[in-house]
């Protein structure tokens, strides 16, 4: 399965980290998935996030956030995202939902085979791999 992996270190005025602000590590971590989809020719929106907190996060700790496919379906395909501090405690799980659209005409659209084959693969979607798709496109 392929997967990406993003690295912060937290920043807050205080000293908890919001939830909403993890949620938004989550979207920072799916860039790259969103400008895949781009490059394939259509845009990748989330339609479901389900979220699981499960430890506090606190000023200047750092998180790696994993993003993994889980499944591809006809419109759709389901990420699998876990944020862990220090790169070993669980603090957040989610799974996300995105369907695939036309970027013009905002209709729903097949999600592209190479989304598909990603299920297959062993690799790190980054943005040396996205290089290699948009010297092929």
């Amino acid at each position: 399965m392929a997967y990406s992996e993003l690295s912060i270190i937290t920043e807050t005025n205080g000293g908890h980290v919001n939830n909403v602000k993890l949620i938004d590590y989550l979207d920072q971590a799916r860039k790259v998935w969103y400008q895949y989809c781009i490059l394939l020719g259509v845009e990748a929106v989330v339609v479901h996030l389900g979220a699981d907190f499960k430890k506090e996060v606190f000023n200047h700790e750092k998180l790696l956030v994993r993003t993994g496919l889980e499944r591809v379906g006809n419109t759709s395909f389901t990420l699998m995202q876990s944020i862990l501090k220090d790169g070993k405690e669980l603090v957040m799980s989610a799974e996300v939902i995105l369907t695939t659209i036309n970027r013009e005409t905002r209709r729903k659209v097949t999600v592209p085979d190479d989304v598909r084959m990603m299920l297959k693969i062993d690799s790190v979607l980054n943005d040396e791999y996205l290089s290699q798709v948009n010297g092929i496109n």
